[in-house]
C-alpha cells in the first residue's frame, strides 16, 4: 500500500439497506478506514499540496455533500464514536433556518429514544424536489444541527442554488410525466433565485443540463411554452407525438432558449458563490476555504471565478491528490451504497 491521498464522499446515510448507504455498513466502512488509513482534513490536502510536505501514511479524506439530516442523526454518532473527523459541504439554501434538533443515533444507543423516533431520510430526488416546490424540506439539516457538528465536521461550500440548467438547444426528449430530473422545476423558471419557478407541462422539452454554476443557462422561451400548452389533450394520445412535436417545434421556431450573455452568466455566479460563502461563514463562525462543484460539473471559466473566491475546489473525478494538480480541479471519489464497492475502490485508489 502506497502512502496516497484521496478525498471520498457520501450523500445520505440511512437506517437500513435502500436508496442509499445503510448506517451499519457505514460504521464498519469507517472501521477499516480508522484501521488502516491516516483520517485527514482539506487543511492538510492543501498542506501537502502547497508545500514540501509528504503523507506519512496512506490518507483519506471523509466528506459528505448537500448537507442532508441524515448526516447528524446517523454519520455524526458513528464519526464522533469512532474519533474520526471529516468534511460537510451543505448548499446554503436547504439548510433550514430553525433552532431545532433531531434525535440521533446517540440518544438511541443511550436509550433515550426507540429506533422508530429517528428521522427516515427521504431519497435526494425527493429531497431536494420537496425543498423547489415547498421551499423548505425537513430532510436537510438545521442551523442548530450543523452548528452542533462542529467537533467532527469541517464545514465547507457547495454554493446556494444547486440545481441544473439547460445549457445546448439539442432536444433529447420530451416531458412525458416520468422522466426529466427535479431539477426541472428550476430549469424552467425564469429568474437565477427560486422566486418563479415552474413545474414542468407535457411536451415540454428537455436539453442536455448541468449545474447552474458552470454553464451559460438557457430559458426555455415563453413563446415555446405557450405553444406546447395550447396543444390540445389529443395531441400526447399519438403514438408517436415525440417525433411530431420535434418537428413541429423546428419548423415554427429558430430558437428555443434565451440564452444569457458570459458577462450575465460570470456575474450570476460570482454573486451566488460570495453570497453562499459568506452565509455559511456567518452560520458557522469559521472560515469556508475551499469548494465542491454541484454534481462535480464545471468548465474553466467556472475554474477561474471559484480561483478568486476559495483557496481550492473539488470535482467528482476519480484520482488521488498528485503534487501539482490544479487547486481547483480536485479529485474526489465518490463511494456507492454497496459494501464490495467501497473495498474495491479504497484497494484501487490506495495502489495508484
Amino acid at each position: 500500500m502506497k502512502n496516497n491521498i484521496f478525498v471520498i464522499f457520501y450523500h445520505k446515510i440511512i437506517p437500513g439497506w435502500g436508496h442509499s448507504k445503510a448506517v451499519s455498513t457505514f460504521y464498519f466502512e469507517m472501521k477499516i478506514l480508522k484501521k488502516y488509513f491516516k483520517v485527514i482534513t482539506l487543511d492538510d490536502v492543501y498542506e501537502y499540496l502547497t508545500t514540501e510536505k509528504q503523507p506519512d501514511r496512506p490518507s483519506v479524506v471523509i466528506s459528505f455533500d448537500d448537507g442532508y439530516i441524515d448526516n447528524y442523526v446517523y454519520a455524526y454518532p458513528v464519526l464522533k464514536k469512532l474519533g474520526l473527523k471529516a468534511t460537510i459541504f451543505p448548499i446554503t439554501s436547504r439548510i433550514l433556518k430553525k433552532d431545532i434538533k433531531r434525535p440521533t443515533l446517540e440518544d438511541y444507543w443511550n436509550g433515550k429514544i426507540s429506533k422508530s423516533e429517528l428521522h427516515r431520510p427521504k431519497t435526494m430526488a425527493e429531497a431536494n424536489y420537496e425543498f423547489l416546490y415547498k421551499g423548505e424540506s425537513d430532510d436537510f439539516l438545521s442551523v442548530s444541527e450543523l452548528s452542533s457538528m462542529k467537533d467532527v465536521f469541517d464545514i465547507q461550500g457547495h454554493a446556494k442554488i444547486h440545481a441544473k440548467v439547460f445549457y445546448s438547444e439539442e432536444i433529447i426528449d420530451f416531458y412525458d410525466g416520468k422522466n426529466g430530473h427535479w431539477s426541472n422545476i428550476y430549469a424552467y423558471g425564469s429568474s437565477h433565485d427560486f422566486s418563479s419557478l415552474e413545474k414542468p407541462v407535457l411536451g415540454y422539452p428537455l436539453f442536455p443540463d448541468k449545474n447552474n454554476l458552470s454553464v451559460r443557462r438557457g430559458f426555455l422561451k415563453e413563446e415555446v411554452k405557450e405553444y406546447i400548452k395550447s396543444l390540445d389533450r389529443s395531441f400526447f394520445s399519438r403514438k408517436n407525438w415525440k417525433d411530431v412535436l420535434k418537428e413541429e417545434l423546428t419548423k415554427n421556431f429558430s430558437e428555443l432558449l434565451r440564452f444569457e450573455t458570459e458577462e450575465e452568466r460570470e456575474k450570476r455566479v460570482k454573486d451566488e458563490l460570495i453570497e453562499a460563502k459568506k452565509e455559511l461563514e456567518s452560520i458557522t463562525g469559521r472560515k469556508v476555504r475551499y469548494l465542491s462543484y454541484p454534481f462535480g460539473h464545471y468548465d474553466s471559466r467556472l475554474v477561474e471565478i471559484s480561483s478568486g473566491i476559495y483557496d481550492a475546489s473539488y470535482t467528482i473525478e476519480k484520482d488521488i491528490i498528485r503534487k501539482g494538480q490544479n487547486l481547483h480541479r480536485l479529485p474526489r471519489i465518490e463511494i456507492a451504497k454497496d459494501f464490495p464497492a467501497f473495498i474495491s475502490k479504497i484497494i484501487r485508489f490506495s495502489m495508484r
